[in-house]
């Protein structure tokens, strides 16, 4: 599993196990014995990393004790969706069905270690359409960014007309800012694709549409900006 691979883990990993004595806190057996020690999470708490767990929800447990304590049958329900990575390409392996993944989905249940696993397995054992959902936003995305209908604007800046609103990307000042129906934008993006990303994200929830209404489309230079 590639997120018990991060330095982050293996930190906190060692961190738990020295804090135990070094030994399985069931068998009390350690490596001299021949015991391979893991560390347990006493419960899964949603939304949070392995490595981010108080030391005490966390214990040491040889490889025997910790899948005695998981059981032998892996829960079809009940699982939340916490964390999301594009590899960039085919190299990954879903841990449910085994199918060569780029989009990883890392799954946690209260009562079984988490998993990483791809959009279709994430859907089944979340029951719902999450990373479905999410994989459809990044298509919606990666179109909006690279779509031909953004031309410039004449002053080094690019436009686009999206759900009849005006959007303007400027640069400013080695940095990138909004201007929506004439209205300039307070924020400042390190790039263009930042800037789009946020310009999409605020049209499907529709605040740049509340933001237009509220001040009106008059399109001028130096209003309030979104």
């Amino acid at each position: 599993m590639r997120i018990y691979r991060r330095k982050d883990w293996e930190k906190y990993r060692k961190e738990v196990i020295e804090l135990d004595g070094g030994v399985c806190v069931r068998c009390k057996r350690g490596p001299l014995e021949g015991a391979v020690l893991q560390v347990h999470h006493k419960q899964y708490l949603p939304g949070k990393m392995p490595w981010e767990y108080p030391y005490d929800l966390c214990e040491t447990l040889c490889r025997g004790c910790h899948a005695g304590e998981h059981g032998k049958v892996r829960p079809f329900s009940g699982w939340d969706c916490v964390g999301y990575d594009d590899l960039g390409d085919l190299s990954g392996e879903c841990e449910l069905c085994g199918n060569s993944i780029r989009h990883v989905f890392f799954v946690q249940h209260a009562k079984w270690p988490g998993l990483e696993v791809g959009e279709i397995c994430c859907d089944h054992l979340t029951g719902t359409e999450e990373a479905s959902e999410h994989r459809r936003y990044l298509g919606r995305l990666k179109r909006f960014v690279e779509s031909s209908r953004w031309k410039a604007d004449g002053s080094g800046g690019l436009r686009i007309v999206q759900k009849t609103l005006e959007i303007v990307i400027q640069p400013v000042e080695g940095q990138f800012r909004l201007v929506v129906e004439g209205h300039e934008g307070k924020l400042r993006f390190q790039s263009i694709v930042a800037a789009k990303s946020f310009a999409l994200n605020s049209l499907e929830d529709g605040a740049l549409e509340a933001f237009v209404n509220r001040y009106g489309k008059k399109r001028k230079a130096n209003s309030r900006g979104y």
